[in-house]
């Protein structure tokens, strides 16, 4: 029987349907592959806080035990932030609406097939991108531009209507657009010591990627791999309202890697600055920050997750 601690932490609001069913489908698959009743936790968390406290609590019994973040992006960050450069291992549940950081990596893999890689216990070295300037590590996507501007408006959408929340994204689009397309950002790169070339703005978007999709589905970096050490600059020149819905479907698609009005930049380091001073809308995994500048470097297996 297994002495391994797993801590299931629920997002208070995310998830709601199925909360019940799951815990049980936890509990019994918990059972299956021989867990003790005493080293499995599944709480509920209402803060940053409340959960850093039961991460710490559970670290001090098991030092090399699963934090299972049990909702969506935002979830996922938070929780993540929490288990980087210590010795827990990370596991996602996939509850809210987008997931892109679980899709990104398991594809279509259902709860119980992830209930039983979480128990099976084979976990890689993960990398993430640490932004100093808000001391937060990014595991999937940071960008800025339009998508920025549609997460922000998504954001919103979910908040005042609670049905449609999976196509939040989709239906931001138009309302984003509204306020501009055309961002005028300063971007330098690096790959090791070598200064890269970024062709000016202004951009519709600038995404810095660890991950291979964002924004419930737009395959921005579909050859993106996770633990390399790389992260990948897409970056789209400005260009007409009229060409940028087929621009975004070729996103969601992922088949806009010979367009000529898209780059990609192989990088290890990005700077990111507004040419007039005033803030950048910022979306890191689905939480928005508003920042003149700021930094986004890989961090090399920053932490171990289940695979």
């Amino acid at each position: 029987m297994s002495n391994r601690g797993y801590l299931f932490i629920f997002n208070q609001a995310a998830g709601k349907r199925k909360k019940n069913d799951i815990s049980q489908m936890i509990i019994k698959e918990a059972e299956h592959n021989g867990i003790h009743k005493e080293n499995l936790f599944l709480v509920y968390s209402t803060s940053i806080q409340s959960s850093q406290f039961l991460i710490e609590r559970f670290a001090d019994r098991y030092t090399d035990g699963v934090v299972i973040a049990c909702g969506g992006d935002g979830t996922v960050l938070s929780i993540g932030n929490l288990v980087m450069n210590t010795s827990l291992i990370f596991a996602i549940l996939p509850l809210g609406t987008g997931n892109d950081l679980y899709s990104g990596l398991y594809g279509k893999r259902t709860i119980p097939d992830q209930l039983r890689h979480i128990f099976a216990g084979a976990t890689a070295a993960t990398d993430a991108i640490f932004i100093p300037e808000i001391d937060q590590y990014v595991l999937n996507i940071a960008s800025v531009g339009l998508d920025a501007s549609v997460v922000e408006a998504a954001n919103s959408f979910k908040d005042k209507v609670k049905l449609f929340q999976k196509y939040a994204y989709m239906v931001s689009i138009p309302n984003a657009l509204k306020g501009g397309t055309a961002f005028h950002i300063d971007i330098k790169a690096k790959f090791g010591q070598e200064v890269l070339m970024v062709e000016p703005s202004p951009y519709i978007l600038a995404a810095i990627c660890n991950g291979t999709m964002y924004g419930g589905g737009f395959k921005v970096n579909p050859n993106g791999e996770i633990d390399d050490g790389i992260l990948e600059l897409v970056y789209a020149d400005h260009l007409p309202t009229r060409k940028i819905l087929p621009l975004i479907m070729k996103f969601f698609s992922g088949n806009h890697e010979n367009v000529d009005a898209i780059h990609h930049l192989s990088c290890d380091w990005v700077h990111y600055a507004s040419k007039d001073g005033s803030d950048m809308v910022v979306n890191c995994d689905g939480e928005i920050y508003h920042l003149p500048a700021f930094t986004a470097q890989v961090k090399k297996h920053a932490y171990r997750r289940i695979v």
